[in-house]
């Protein structure tokens, strides 16, 4: 699986930062085009993604057990942001059990950052192992909004509703890694609070990726006590 909108070549400046420099997408960013959609042209695009999605879960971890970032680095998410100060993602982790523990052991550093009591600390030690078990690495883009989702009009093709068919491409990795497999959806669900569930593109999401429904409600936990 390549994705469209892909890496053209990486380097590494004097400073030791990483720098991407990806192929330009053609077409519009999803949110500009989607309230002008009919529901077969949002079937047609809810398909290609599943295939995109398909093609990255079936892609192959190139280290055993592995949990971080594409550059072998940590998790590039704000949960995993260092709350001791170090000013950098936790990570890489090796083992779902590790990985779970360092999402944990962040927490604990926060609170205790903040003065709070650890008693929802303790609490997610001693359970949150018991329901993150069993979910391997898996190729994760880690920022799945509309406005990372280019859709380019296929000149001449029609659905098989007779109305119009789209290309689409993922841009914006900068989130990307190896994460567990209920990962993606997890971060692709995370701003439907701010549109209270009443988009569509809330259940949409869903035709394209598998939801872990207990999973979402734990993580989903911690990270508003993260936000607070």
């Amino acid at each position: 699986f390549r994705p469209r909108g892909y890496m053209q070549c990486k380097y590494r400046d004097s400073n030791n930062q990483v720098f991407l420099i990806m192929q330009r997408a053609p077409g519009l960013q999803l949110d500009k085009i989607w309230p002008t959609l009919t529901e077969s042209e949002k079937d047609d695009i809810s398909a290609k993604l599943r295939q995109n999605f398909d093609a990255m879960r079936m892609a192959e971890c190139p280290w055993p057990d592995f949990f971080g970032g594409l550059d072998g680095s940590g998790v590039h998410h704000y949960l995993f942001y260092c709350r001791r100060g170090s000013k950098k993602h936790l990570g890489p982790f090796y083992g779902e059990d590790a990985f779970v523990a360092g999402l944990v052991g962040n927490f604990r550093a926060a609170i205790e950052r903040n003065g709070r009591a650890d008693i929802k600390a303790r609490f997610y030690e001693t359970h949150f192992a018991g329901v993150f078990q069993g979910h391997r690495p898996t190729l994760t883009h880690g920022d799945v909004q509309q406005k990372n989702i280019m859709a380019a009009e296929s000149i001449g093709c029609r659905n098989n509703k007779g109305e119009r068919s789209f290309d689409v491409v993922l841009v914006d990795w900068d989130y990307a890694g190896w994460c567990p497999d209920f990962w993606e959806f997890f971060t692709a669900s995370s701003p439907f609070a701010f549109v209270y569930w009443e988009d569509d593109w809330c259940w949409r999401v869903q035709e394209f990726l598998p939801v872990w429904p207990a999973e979402m409600a734990v993580m989903r936990m911690i990270d508003q006590d993260m936000r607070w």
